[in-house]
């Protein structure tokens, strides 16, 4: 669920930073994973506000070695007039922001970026990344008490689910 929330409010937000034409740098082609819920939150929201999106799924071997770049670089030049990217982690955004750099794609006069997770990488990069938080200290917290308990016999719940919330930061601005 917060994964599908995620998506929907990336999109929303970037709608709202006034983009029209829209990426999501998403999971891997043929591989279940949760990214695959925010590419459908995602979808799903431009879908019905009638915004032109794609979302781009990459291979095995860039997931495994973390290096986007080719793939980044690649999808941009092959989608002109991409106004907006939702990248399904922060690392991938950090990513965007080199591409774009060596593009002369200005952050965010060019295109607005949203993350995913709110990393300490998010507020490191120039610009800092706006982001969607996930609650992770919370999520360890609550997944040591539920294994203690279990641990102790006691009733835990199957499934807890926290909220996501968007970080604005500077790789998004109204226009």
């Amino acid at each position: 669920m917060r994964h599908y929330k995620g998506g929907c409010i990336a999109a929303e937000h970037l709608i709202a930073c006034g983009c029209r034409k829209i990426l999501h740098f998403g999971g891997i082609a043929g591989k279940n994973m949760p990214a695959d819920r925010r590419a459908q939150g995602f979808t799903d929201v431009c879908s019905r506000r009638k915004i032109e999106n794609r979302v781009l799924l990459t291979d095995q071997s860039a997931y495994g070695t973390m290096d986007y770049y080719g793939f980044i670089e690649k999808s941009l030049k092959s989608n002109p007039g991409v106004d907006g990217v939702f990248a399904s982690s922060d690392l991938i955004a950090a990513q965007v922001i080199q591409v774009c750099k060596t593009m002369g794609i200005e952050i965010p006069k060019d295109l607005c970026l949203v993350g995913f997770d709110d990393v300490s990488i998010s507020k490191l990069t120039t610009p800092t990344i706006t982001t969607i938080h996930q609650p992770i200290r919370e999520m360890s917290e609550i997944a040591i008490d539920c294994i203690d308990k279990s641990l102790k016999g006691e009733i835990v719940p199957s499934q807890i689910i926290l909220p996501v919330t968007l970080i604005k930061r500077d790789s998004t601005r109204v226009r």
